[in-house]
């Protein structure tokens, strides 16, 4: 059960009230495939409107919700932390069906991790592949439901700092991709250490607003290198990347900091 107000005046130009509950259940098919699905029954409260814009607009109101939730999960990785080996496929549906709520859409993503280890090293390669697509049953997705690109999923760009953007608004995107390839060293100085580094670059966009006339692919792109500090209480890391490929109005952050490894 939940009971939550945010406030996205500085990010969607409104504050929100959710309110509502949910459950989820979880199972292993396999050792290597589980299965999660569940719903979520709100109401979701958007005011405090910004300015009059329609991208805005839109989210004030009173909507009735009802959103299923179904992933999918394979994992043949050698650890579940911090692995160097293996691949890792996920999919995920988000799906609010047009009888059962006032703000009716469905969200598809697809993340693909690959790790290759070197023979008699523990150094390794990594490719990492994120796409997602998003659309409404009745009208224009709404930016609070549309993907956002940045901070932790594009490192060397701001949270939320790729995409269009108007009067400080994000507008996000119905449609995304990122990939990553990259060199990871297990151990920086020798096997008692718990700093792992890696090397990598990415490559992104995300398009396709209903809200914006700048809908085209435009690919974005940097480079950079992070640190995960393995924890007693889990992974922990710290990154820096350096853009290569953006534009006049992409935010840039060179430094991130997250729980859980970077990649």
């Amino acid at each position: 059960m939940f009971n939550e107000e945010t406030d996205l005046s500085s990010s969607f130009g409104f504050k929100s009230k959710n309110q509502g509950f949910g459950y989820g259940i979880s199972y292993g098919l396999n050792r290597n495939i589980s299965l999660s699905t569940g719903f979520e029954l709100e109401k979701k409260i958007g005011h405090s409107a910004k300015n009059n814009s329609v991208y805005i607009s839109d989210n004030i109101d009173n909507f009735d919700q009802f959103l299923l939730n179904f992933s999918i999960n394979q994992n043949k990785t050698n650890d579940i932390l911090y692995p160097t080996d293996g691949y890792q496929n996920t999919l995920s549906v988000n799906y609010s069906p047009d009888n059962l709520s006032e703000d009716s859409y469905y969200k598809i993503i697809l993340r693909n991790k690959f790790f290759y280890k070197f023979k008699n090293s523990t150094n390794f390669l990594f490719f990492n592949n994120n796409i997602g697509t998003a659309e409404s049953f009745n009208g224009n997705l709404k930016t609070i439901n549309a993907f956002s690109l940045g901070g932790l999923n594009f490192k060397g760009f701001d949270y939320r700092g790729i995409g269009p953007i108007d009067n400080s608004i994000y507008l996000g995107g119905n449609k995304f991709f990122t990939t990553s390839i990259g060199y990871g060293i297990n151990f920086l100085f020798d096997d008692k250490d718990n700093i792992n580094i890696k090397l990598f670059a990415s490559v992104g966009s995300i398009w396709d607003s209903d809200y914006s006339n700048n809908t085209d692919f435009k690919l974005r792109s940097s480079v950079g290198t992070s640190f995960d500090i393995l924890t007693a209480v889990g992974p922990i890391s710290l990154s820096y990347a350096i853009p290569i490929e953006k534009n006049n109005e992409d935010k840039v952050k060179e430094f991130n900091f997250s729980i859980g490894t970077s990649f």
